[in-house]
Protein backbone atom coordinates (compact mmCIF):
# COMPACT_ATOMS: atom_id res chain seq x y z
CA UNK A 1 0.00 0.00 0.00
CA UNK A 2 0.97 3.60 -0.57
CA UNK A 3 1.39 5.69 2.64
CA UNK A 4 -0.10 9.02 1.28
CA UNK A 5 -0.63 11.47 4.73
CA UNK A 6 1.18 10.41 7.91
CA UNK A 7 0.19 13.12 10.81
CA UNK A 8 2.72 12.18 13.54
CA UNK A 9 6.55 14.07 12.73
CA UNK A 10 7.96 11.38 14.12
CA UNK A 11 6.54 8.55 12.06
CA UNK A 12 7.24 11.18 9.18
CA UNK A 13 11.10 11.50 10.07
CA UNK A 14 11.09 7.50 10.13
CA UNK A 15 9.69 7.38 6.71
CA UNK A 16 11.24 10.03 5.11
CA UNK A 17 14.73 10.19 6.27
CA UNK A 18 15.25 7.19 8.66
CA UNK A 19 15.93 9.06 11.85
CA UNK A 20 14.13 8.30 14.82
CA UNK A 21 13.92 11.57 16.57
CA UNK A 22 10.29 12.55 18.00
CA UNK A 23 9.83 8.70 18.33
CA UNK A 24 10.37 6.36 21.87
CA UNK A 25 13.28 4.32 21.56
CA UNK A 26 10.79 1.38 22.11
CA UNK A 27 8.65 2.02 20.08
CA UNK A 28 10.92 2.48 16.95
CA UNK A 29 11.70 -1.21 15.93
CA UNK A 30 8.05 -2.06 15.79
CA UNK A 31 6.97 0.55 13.92
CA UNK A 32 9.46 -0.25 11.71
CA UNK A 33 8.44 -3.45 11.06
CA UNK A 34 4.36 -2.15 10.81
CA UNK A 35 5.84 0.00 8.10
CA UNK A 36 7.39 -2.69 6.24
CA UNK A 37 4.51 -4.53 6.45
CA UNK A 38 1.96 -2.09 5.76
CA UNK A 39 4.20 -0.82 2.56
CA UNK A 40 4.72 -4.25 0.78
CA UNK A 41 0.84 -5.36 1.35
CA UNK A 42 -1.40 -4.93 -1.60
CA UNK A 43 -4.31 -4.42 0.44
CA UNK A 44 -5.91 -4.75 4.12
CA UNK A 45 -6.72 -8.13 3.35
CA UNK A 46 -3.38 -9.52 2.52
CA UNK A 47 -1.78 -6.94 5.99
CA UNK A 48 -3.93 -8.56 7.95
CA UNK A 49 -3.51 -12.23 6.72
CA UNK A 50 0.81 -11.63 7.20
CA UNK A 51 0.42 -9.95 10.32
CA UNK A 52 1.38 -11.67 13.95
CA UNK A 53 -1.37 -12.09 16.54
CA UNK A 54 0.28 -9.62 18.91
CA UNK A 55 -0.31 -6.29 16.65
CA UNK A 56 -4.23 -6.62 17.29
CA UNK A 57 -4.95 -5.12 13.92
CA UNK A 58 -8.63 -4.31 13.70
CA UNK A 59 -11.18 -1.22 12.83
CA UNK A 60 -11.90 1.17 15.84
CA UNK A 61 -15.60 1.52 16.30
CA UNK A 62 -17.68 4.96 17.09
CA UNK A 63 -16.33 8.27 16.70
CA UNK A 64 -13.57 6.61 15.12
CA UNK A 65 -15.22 4.36 12.66
CA UNK A 66 -13.42 3.38 10.17
CA UNK A 67 -9.71 3.93 11.13
CA UNK A 68 -7.28 1.13 11.21
CA UNK A 69 -5.45 0.27 15.10
CA UNK A 70 -2.20 -1.81 15.21
CA UNK A 71 -0.57 -2.39 18.50
CA UNK A 72 2.40 -1.04 19.16
CA UNK A 73 3.26 -1.50 22.66
CA UNK A 74 1.27 -0.94 25.84
CA UNK A 75 -1.55 1.61 25.01
CA UNK A 76 0.65 3.01 21.76
CA UNK A 77 -1.12 2.50 18.27
CA UNK A 78 -0.32 3.30 14.82
CA UNK A 79 -3.42 4.45 13.24
CA UNK A 80 -4.44 5.42 9.73
CA UNK A 81 -7.08 4.99 7.42
CA UNK A 82 -6.94 3.01 4.25
CA UNK A 83 -8.72 3.78 0.82
CA UNK A 84 -8.53 1.89 -2.53
CA UNK A 85 -4.97 0.79 -0.82
CA UNK A 86 -3.68 4.00 0.14
CA UNK A 87 -3.02 4.91 3.65
CA UNK A 88 -3.86 8.36 4.84
CA UNK A 89 -3.29 9.92 8.29
CA UNK A 90 -0.97 7.72 9.60
CA UNK A 91 -0.21 8.10 12.98
CA UNK A 92 1.46 6.95 16.29
CA UNK A 93 -1.01 7.53 19.50
CA UNK A 94 -2.37 6.86 22.97
CA UNK A 95 -5.81 6.94 22.46
CA UNK A 96 -6.64 4.66 25.91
Amino acid sequence: MLIRSVRHRGLKRLIEDDQIKGLRPDLVNRARNILTALVVAEDMKMFRASAPPGWRVHRLSGDRKGTWSISTSGNWRITFEEENGYVDNLDLEDYH
